[in-house]
């Protein structure tokens, strides 16, 4: 098993979401991290539709509007390496999309179940140090409002 300590992004209502990313985690210069599952729920909406997300690597970063500092899951744990800031950590729609390297991970669902996914530790996706990552929808969803989570542990 993975040794590191295991951290969160907070995506918290969201709105007017497009196909465009609507959180990012970036890794600095001294830090790898791997991906360990993503949640993602509509608040608004009593009407079954079916949406596909997608994790995408960059490599360049994305402009986000709301920085975003990870939660650390175990109480005693020190703040994450990885700080919050529009074009770091970040959630909200982009007004900058950085450059496209590969679709690591799509995942279609319906939005009334919401989405949860855990990937297994030897599927899981890393981002280097100095890498970026990015969730964003296929095309844009159905007006409803978004929270969720994304999952990652730090590497040593």
């Amino acid at each position: 098993m993975a040794s590191g300590r295991v951290y969160r992004l907070q995506i918290v209502s969201l709105t007017a979401l497009t196909a465009v990313p609507f959180a990012q985690l970036a890794t600095p210069a001294t830090q790898a991290i791997e991906l360990i599952g993503v949640e993602l729920s509509q608040e608004t909406s009593e009407v079954s539709q079916q949406e596909i997300v997608t994790l995408t690597r960059r490599s360049t970063a994305s402009t986000l509007p709301t920085s975003t500092t990870p939660i650390a899951l175990n109480h005693g744990d020190p703040a994450s390496r990885l700080t919050g800031s529009t074009t770091t950590n970040a959630a909200g729609i982009a007004s900058v999309t950085g450059t496209i390297g590969n679709v690591l991970w799509a995942r279609s669902f319906n939005v009334l179940n919401g989405l949860e996914f855990w990937w297994p530790e030897i599927m899981r996706p890393t981002v280097d140090p100095s890498g970026f990552v990015t969730l964003q929808f296929l095309t844009a969803p159905a007006a409803n409002t978004w929270s969720g989570s994304l999952y990652f542990r730090e590497l040593h």
